[in-house]
């Protein structure tokens, strides 16, 4: 399966099309997709889902999607990393702790648009529209004090329909639901902290037995918590890769990898590149100039 990754923290776009000719594909970012026009199929993790306008998706990182288009499209696409998640956070009590947890998982419920009332529907591209705005008249999207301002908005309304959805599915996933944010926040804080990581000590903090809580969190996001772990360090180095000017050395002894080899070894499977590779790629203008070509949700 091809994975898109997105070099930006945050991204916007419009793209109008009759033909869909992108593969089925995940991320390493979160899609809010709109759609203004058209019709057709939605295909998230095998599972098929007719969309008429008005329909909003959210897809977390783990998603794999597809569209067949029947009748031209317009579709509007706002997406973000978890590191831009992070950083709205950081200025505000909210934590958007539905979106964290769609995060962690592959979302193998059978649900298509995640908001069927058309005042919500309006009200959120009407809040996209003027990040669009922004956007056109050459505003940077980074360090925009409107644009943050509308993006915790955005996320408070996509996080609110993920609850109400939760809650109305499965009335009793709540303590599974509870734990699993409980988890993503531990690592997020301990990421750094290698010691803090191992199975033994998690079951410890989280008073589950080793193979209980190992269990529980593959049943629930589809992935142990080793490879969770390692996913979220994948990004994290590749955030450091883009927007600093550590060593891959320094940047491998901040993570704890054993080495440079077992991070160029990691890098690659999920990147297809060693992290050396993938910070020269960046610093290609023509390349990075055709990539910028590509709709990062399609």
């Amino acid at each position: 399966m091809k994975r898109s990754i997105q070099h930006e923290l945050l991204t916007v776009q419009v793209v109008e099309t009759s033909l869909w000719t992108y593969p089925i594909h995940d991320h390493n970012h979160f899609e809010l997709i709109l759609i203004r026009t058209g019709s057709g199929q939605h295909v998230i993790n095998g599972n098929r889902f007719a969309y008429q306008a008005g329909d909003v998706f959210f897809l977390g990182p783990l998603d794999s999607h597809s569209f067949v288009i029947e009748k031209m499209t317009c579709f509007c696409c706002l997406s973000f990393t978890e590191l831009y998640m992070a950083g709205l956070a950081m200025s505000g009590a909210t934590s958007w702790l539905q979106i964290k947890e769609h995060g962690l998982m592959v979302n193998h419920q059978l649900v298509g648009s995640i908001v069927t009332d058309s005042i919500e529907q309006q009200n959120l591209n009407a809040l996209v529209d003027i990040i669009l705005t922004e956007q056109h008249n050459h505003r940077q999207l980074m360090a925009n004090q409107v644009v943050e301002a509308l993006m915790k908005t955005i996320l408070s309304l996509v996080d609110r329909q993920l609850m109400q959805r939760a809650v109305g599915a499965n009335p009793s996933t709540g303590c599974s639901s509870s734990l699993m944010q409980r988890i993503g926040m531990y690592v997020s804080h301990h990421i750094t902290r290698p010691d803090h990581l191992r199975m033994e000590k998690m079951a410890d903090v989280f008073n589950y037995s080793q193979s209980h809580l190992g269990a529980l969190f593959k049943q629930q996001a589809g992935e142990t918590i080793s490879q969770y772990i390692i996913r979220y360090k994948l990004q994290l180095v590749e955030t450091r890769l883009r927007l600093s000017t550590m060593t891959i050395s320094q940047i491998a002894d901040e993570f704890g990898f054993t080495d440079i080899c077992h991070l160029n070894k990691l890098f690659k499977r999920y990147y297809q590149s060693t992290p050396t590779d993938y910070r020269r790629s960046l610093l290609r203008p023509a390349r990075l100039n055709t990539a910028c070509l590509q709709p990062s949700f399609s």
